[in-house]
């Protein structure tokens, strides 16, 4: 690294890693893990590809939900023209930098779409019947509608469908009620769903490239131009992050089960992607710190705040998630309760555990851990509870996506998927690091940032 200890001047320093540092080929180590991830979770495809869509999904949607939260983080500083976060802002820009990597490694899901998605296996012509009243009239009451005393649908018409693995994994207890799907297929059908991931894929994809070139770009030329374009577009920008992450978790993630309502679904997910990123920032950025890597650009203040930022969090993503558990369990209607009795009672119970893990160690551990002001400024402290949030967030995104297959029983495709996937992520970030300053030099605000302090 150009920058030695004693440099006291901030706004000159280089904040780039030296061809000896150990950062200069951690991608390389990342990249490794990603491959030897991916080719493991290969032979978990040949065994079941049912199993391993979801788990890919699962891989794919954790290293995603870090790229999008950060996004919105850089969108954030630049609406608010907040200067303290300057000299953390380009970490959360690399992370975001790799969009075209996250486009790529997205396509093995594309042609495993019907084993994600049992509407897609239904054809017109039954979803068309179920509308009309034909084959869907014929109900029973499921186990499940016997204990909790509700009819539940069951069609016969479901099982008629020629689906592969899937309809065992994901309609095997409760099935895919077609007349409720009827009303949705204009939205729920294959096209028109891979012309909306196009869509956000390239939303985010320009919004993450134009941001960074205006950043990088600044380090060199000093232009205050940029800046002020960045801030001009920002509310533009901030629209459209807002409708398409929505919308990509309607998609994505809600329409696992097609049957389940939530319109306060997209916060949810929101909530969780902004939570993510801001414990992954404050992970690195201590890391970083500890190599010497970041000198004195950031400091206790700033720890200071984002440990504010991940309390703040923490608490909204619990309102969030416990206004669509109490709205959607008051409301006792077969088709919204679904969801939650997946990941309560139903598959024969073993996910109540993880609901309880969630409960616990996603809000009330770590709300009153990162209450006080001192375990924010203790920089050892303030790192367990970001690393407790990010293993969190983990364990979320599988208990939203892997319900859907069955019982709790994690796999080794899991971790194949989720190593595999984050490697290769993960190793577009660090590379990124050992190819741009880890401070925006150029910044104007920066000599603010690098003198501030908290109230």
């Amino acid at each position: 690294m150009s920058t030695t200890a004693n440099e006291t001047s901030g706004a000159t320093a280089d904040y780039r890693i030296g061809p000896k540092s150990p950062w200069a080929n951690a991608w390389k180590g990342a990249l490794g893990v990603g491959v030897v991830g991916l080719a493991i979770a290969f032979f978990g495809y040949r065994a079941d590809p049912a199993r391993f869509a979801f788990s890919y999904l699962f891989g794919y949607f954790v290293s995603l939900s870090l790229a999008l939260g950060s996004l919105f983080f850089v969108l954030v500083l630049y609406m608010t023209k907040a200067a303290w976060g300057v000299t953390v802002r380009r970490v959360a820009e690399l992370f975001m930098r790799p969009m075209g990597t996250l486009i790529v490694l997205v396509l093995p899901l594309v042609p495993m779409l019907p084993n994600l998605f049992p509407w897609m296996g239904a054809n017109h012509e039954q979803v068309q019947a179920a509308a009309e009243g034909g084959t869907t009239s014929e109900k029973k009451e499921s186990p499940i509608a016997e204990a909790r005393g509700f009819p539940e649908r069951e069609p016969a018409a479901m099982r008629d469908l020629p689906v592969p693995d899937v309809k065992r994994l994901a309609a095997a207890e409760e099935g895919v009620d077609l007349k409720i799907v009827a009303h949705k297929r204009f939205f729920l059908n294959q096209r028109f769903f891979l012309l909306r991931l196009c869509l956000y894929l390239g939303i985010w994809s320009w919004l993450a490239f134009r941001y960074f070139q205006w950043s990088t770009d600044q380090d060199e030329s000093k232009a205050l131009a940029n800046t002020a374009a960045a801030q001009r577009f920002t509310p533009v920008a901030i629209i459209l992050f807002a409708f398409s992450l929505t919308f990509f978790a309607f998609d994505w993630l809600l329409s696992l089960d097609a049957t389940w309502y939530s319109t306060i679904f997209g916060v949810y997910i929101f909530a969780q992607c902004a939570l993510f990123q801001m414990a992954s920032l404050i992970l690195v950025t201590l890391l970083l710190r500890r190599s010497g890597l970041l000198g004195s650009a950031v400091t206790v203040e700033h720890y200071h705040d984002m440990g504010k930022l991940l309390f703040g969090w923490i608490a909204f993503w619990s309102y969030i998630a416990f206004a669509q558990f109490f709205l959607t369990w008051y409301s006792n209607i077969p088709d919204e309760v679904a969801w939650f009795h997946k990941r309560w009672s139903g598959n024969d119970g073993t996910w109540r555990a993880v609901s309880f893990s969630l409960i616990a160690m996603h809000f009330f551990v770590p709300f009153w851990f990162l209450m006080s002001r001192n375990i924010k400024r203790r920089l050892p402290l303030l790192a367990a509870g970001a690393a407790c949030m990010v293993v969190m967030h983990v364990v979320e995104v599988y208990w939203v996506i892997m319900p859907n297959v069955g019982p709790l029983a994690p796999n080794f495709v899991d971790f194949a998927c989720l190593f595999g996937v984050f490697g290769i992520y993960l190793a577009a970030v660090l590379r990124g690091m050992v190819d741009y300053s880890l401070v925006p030099v150029g910044d104007p605000r920066l000599s603010r940032a690098l003198d501030f302090e908290n109230a």
